[in-house]
């Protein structure tokens, strides 16, 4: 016969055994023992310092007073401010991991700290920069923390942002255009009555740093409506020209002039147009497309695959221009070095010759194995640049990637 005890006679007993024999300790005692023997801890059960470490059964759990926020209309070049409140109605300690923002207009930050013991209040604020938005607007901030369930949480926040001034069309696309492309486009600025502003209306230091007149800096905070005021661009070649409108009720317009003499490649350019408006007085148009040369080439890089040791081969390129005086005047290459190609001379794995002809110049290429490989029991990687050089001012040394595998024996 048994006699039964209480609870917490069991409990002691499974204490005790727990000490003797090592096998197992309740975590009530574990919990006793930790707020007994660390002296670092606070008043409030937590350390700050230390990451979130919660015993058996305890779970934290982050409960905000609201997941979505809505900011109502507000200027575009406005920065606004918010901040989500929320309580740890867990029962162990709630640990912010990390803070993940659809965009890289906000700033957030969580107060006062990242740890907070059970029934602790935080906050979690962000400054949301509306200088690159128009329209309605939904963003969401993704807050990950250590909570067993559910332990990402998404908050939403929304606006409707008007605008004082802006360009339309708001990117100027020019598409695929020569180095001497001239020509002059029209981009129109609607605009409205100044918002108003309870801070200091000051001209932006970005500027001051482009060193714009003193009348246009004064004319910024001074004039008593929104209009287009000074225009500069990033490149010298893109001339822009503030055009005022003829009669009332008409729009300024911006005028962009191409002078000619951009270099070759992607066109990633911008026009500023600095105006009176009160959170937006830099205003960036900017201007995209491709700046192409007279000379056409066939394939951007040259691809071999295996070549083997009984035969070579061959790939051709082609190259024209529109100009009648075009021609391929030599060609050379360069060899990625190896430790299987040391000492291998570049003649002996590459060729290449020129055709010309009506349309323009044929480039043949070549890759062979080596005999100087001829002990080499692993494929080999070859790979390096083709140099075409050419009397064309824009292509005088147009550069062509090759790779290829070069093996002993058959195609696999």
């Amino acid at each position: 016969m048994v006699c039964r005890g209480s609870k917490d006679v069991w409990l002691r007993a499974a204490v005790l055994l727990a000490g003797v024999h090592g096998l197992y300790a309740p975590p009530v005692a574990l919990a006793q023992a930790k707020v007994t023997n660390d002296a670092s801890t606070k008043s409030n059960g937590v350390d700050p310092n230390q990451v979130a470490d919660n015993l058996q059964g305890q779970m934290p759990r982050a409960k905000f007073t609201q997941l979505r926020h809505d900011f109502g209309e507000i200027v575009r070049g406005q920065k606004v401010t918010f901040a989500y409140e929320f309580t740890n109605a867990g029962t162990g300690v709630l640990q912010i991991r990390s803070i993940h923002s659809s965009c890289g207009c906000l700033n957030t930050k969580v107060e006062p700290k990242d740890v907070f013991a059970p029934g602790e209040k935080g906050r979690l604020s962000f400054e949301f920069d509306s200088s690159h938005f128009a329209g309605s607007l939904i963003r969401t901030i993704t807050v990950d923390t250590n909570q067993p369930r559910n332990s990402a949480i998404t908050l939403t926040f929304s606006a409707q942002i008007r605008e004082e001034i802006r360009a339309s069309p708001a990117l100027l696309s020019v598409g695929e255009i020569l180095p001497e492309y001239s020509k002059a486009w029209l981009i129109n600025l609607p605009t409205s009555l100044r918002a108003t502003a309870t801070e200091k209306d000051t001209p932006p230091v970005s500027a001051e740093k482009a060193s714009l007149p003193s009348n246009v800096l004064k004319q910024m905070v001074d004039a008593g409506e929104v209009r287009p005021l000074y225009a500069t661009s990033s490149h010298a070649s893109i001339v822009p020209e503030i055009i005022a409108p003829q009669s009332k009720g008409k729009e300024y317009q911006l005028k962009i002039t191409f002078k000619g003499g951009l270099p070759i490649g992607p066109l990633r350019e911008k026009v500023t147009l600095w105006n009176s408006s009160r959170h937006l007085k830099e205003l960036i148009v900017p201007i995209v497309g491709e700046v192409v040369g007279h000379v056409k080439q066939s394939a951007k890089y040259v691809e071999f695959g295996t070549v083997t040791r009984s035969e070579e081969v061959r790939r051709t390129l082609s190259f024209s221009s529109d100009r009648k005086d075009f021609k391929v005047e030599s060609v050379s290459a360069e060899l990625r070095r190896t430790d299987a190609l040391e000492g291998v001379a570049i003649g002996e794995l590459l060729k290449y010759s020129t055709v010309r002809g009506e349309n323009g110049t044929q480039v043949n290429f070549e890759l062979r194995y080596p005999d100087a490989l001829a002990a080499a029991n692993q494929p080999i990687n070859a790979s390096g640049m083709f140099l075409v050089r050419t009397n064309d001012p824009d292509y005088k040394e147009v550069r062509v990637p090759f790779f290829g595998v070069l093996r002993q024996g058959d195609k696999r």
